[in-house]
């Protein structure tokens, strides 16, 4: 080979994720891709008087993670721009972080907050009248943890025109007092709806947070997304930050379909938006589907009615929709992207492909359903049949003292067997990622790793309770599912998820082994070098190579 590389890494102890070659010592780059992988000795050959060298001193590396479920922008505006609640462990923290907020930025026309947990905080202390007490007269509008549920003040419902006799937003509701009077609660599109009448984001308010963010993304080791919600703004911000040489992640987006509006417009809108959008940093290639909510405020949709009450939530698409809908998209050869928490939602997602598979024959779409937190065992051989994606925020798969006895109540002993399978998923082989659903929780990839193999706290050790151990994956699963099986997701296995000649030098390196280490060390890993097409994004301090 008589090209010389612009960069080589040795001394690695490269995982390729390349089952052609899944072990190597070194990496040469040259024009931001892989010019070779192989020994020492090999790579040496391909270096002269101009070229970089690094010494990995031994170290793991690893192609770029990739996030397959994330609300980067969105979430990148809020953490930047509102009150973190994320750390209230009581009311009294509630609302003392909710005031600071309020009184260090009087200038804000509205209040907003993200971040308090929904099985911590329930609807009958969260009053509007308690959120008026720390802000006022100004409007103030509050997202849970979850961002299916929130919290609004009086002068915010006075803005949005909530009262006695007002409408309920179609898929979520005000939750009111006895005279028609809302009480302060707010779930699903009830949140957006009371949303759209606080001032927008602007677009440097995006871009401002999107490259504070991009560079926290990288020192944790991710180089990929996939923005779990898009739009046309959103899309030509991240465009705008790509340009400006800000964005150090590679975006491919899925943007909502809504069942109230004309399907064919909204197929348009998705088509203009893929033929705008289709390069290796900036792409839209899937179509996102709400089924149902979350067990939290009982909109999950479940097979058998609650253990607890005997009741049942509605699908947010009818199965008449979800087959036509998920026909004409799988037709225009869209992706589908399918938010599904009951077990009720998830059989009526496969169905749907199912049926749309049915109609329009096989290609490879990848179709995966996100989140998955209840799955009826009936069902699982079915993602195989199917090429069907789980995707997981494994986070959430360890014991939550908060949520467990909930929905331990909601869904009785037999079907909690079956919270977050993805175990039992990939055993019967299915295609699993892991992702973090941020700013649910948190997107630190090995804490989402270590939750994943351990089904313990990502805090704890051995000693510490299990969920559903049976559910428990590998590591080298868990790297699966943040490498090649999120490139794959994404559409994007041709140019990253590996480390194989011409693909990006898209690489991390590890200050620890994590194929040969406790997995409750997993979570305590630091990355030492984060290259996102050959350039450097991350260097820890402590790597002086």
């Amino acid at each position: 080979m008589s090209q010389s590389a612009e960069l080589v890494i040795t001394n690695a102890k490269i995982h390729t994720m390349d089952v052609k070659a899944p072990k190597a010592e070194a990496i040469a780059v040259q024009n931001g891709r892989i010019l070779a992988v192989g020994s020492n000795d090999h790579i040496e050959c391909l270096t002269d008087a101009h070229t970089q060298r690094i010494d990995a001193q031994g170290r793991v590396m690893l192609p770029g993670l990739q996030d397959t479920h994330v609300h980067f922008q969105l979430s990148s505006a809020d953490f930047y721009h509102s009150a973190s609640l994320y750390d209230a462990v009581c009311l009294e923290d509630l609302l003392h972080i909710i005031k600071t907020f309020a009184e260090a930025h009087p200038e804000k026309p509205w209040i907003r907050g993200v971040g308090f947990p929904s099985s911590r905080f329930n609807p009958r202390q969260l009053t509007k009248e308690l959120l008026d007490s720390v802000t006022g007269n100004r409007p103030a509008l509050i997202f849970a943890s979850d961002y299916h549920n929130g919290w609004a003040n009086s002068a915010a419902f006075a803005v949005a025109g909530v009262k006695p006799g007002s409408p309920e937003p179609e898929n979520g509701n005000y939750l009111r007092l006895d005279n028609g009077n809302p009480k302060g609660w707010l779930s699903e599109d009830a949140i957006w709806a009371m949303g759209r009448f606080a001032p927008a984001y602007s677009e440097d308010d995006y871009l401002i947070a999107m490259k504070r963010y991009s560079k926290a993304f990288n020192s944790r080791g991710i180089t990929g997304i996939l923005d779990a919600m898009v739009n046309r703004n959103l899309l030509q911000n991240y465009q705008t930050a790509y340009e400006r040489g800000d964005l150090g992640l590679r975006v491919c987006g899925t943007a909502k379909i809504f069942a109230h509006k004309p399907l064919a417009e909204q197929v348009q809108e998705l088509i203009s938006l893929r033929c705008t959008y289709q390069g290796d940093w900036v792409s839209l290639h899937s179509a996102k589907f709400f089924l149902d909510g979350v067990l939290e405020n009982g909109t999950a949709a479940l097979l058998d009615v609650r253990s607890d009450t005997g009741t049942n939530a509605e699908l947010m698409f009818s199965q008449a929709q979800i087959n036509e809908y998920f026909t004409v998209l799988d037709r225009s050869r869209f992706q589908l992207h399918v938010h599904t928490i009951g077990d009720r939602a998830v059989r009526a997602a496969i169905d749907g492909i199912e049926y749309a598979q049915q109609q329009n024959g096989l290609w490879n779409a990848r179709h995966q359903l996100a989140h998955l937190q209840v799955v009826d065992p009936a069902d699982i051989s079915r993602f195989n049949h199917l090429g069907i994606h789980g995707n997981f925020q494994t986070l959430w798969a360890q014991p939550n003292p908060d949520l467990d006895p909930l929905v331990n109540a909601m869904l009785g002993p037999d079907r909690c067997e079956w919270i977050y399978p993805i175990g039992e998923l990939i055993r019967q082989g299915a295609t699993c990622m892991l992702s973090s659903d941020w700013g649910v929780s948190t997107y630190d990839p090995f804490q989402i790793m270590q939750c994943a193999v351990t089904r313990q706290s990502e805090h704890g050790d051995d000693r510490y309770p299990i969920h559903s151990p049976q559910h428990r994956i590998s590591i080298e699963d868990a790297v699966k599912g943040y490498t090649i099986n999120a490139a794959s997701a994404a559409w994007r296995e041709t140019c990253t998820g590996s480390l194989s000649v011409g693909k990006y030098a898209d690489l991390i390196l590890l200050d620890r082994d994590l194929f040969n280490i406790s997995p409750y060390e997993i979570g305590r890993t630091q990355v030492l070098l984060t290259l996102l097409a050959g350039k450097e994004v991350h260097r820890h301090a402590s790597f002086d190579a």
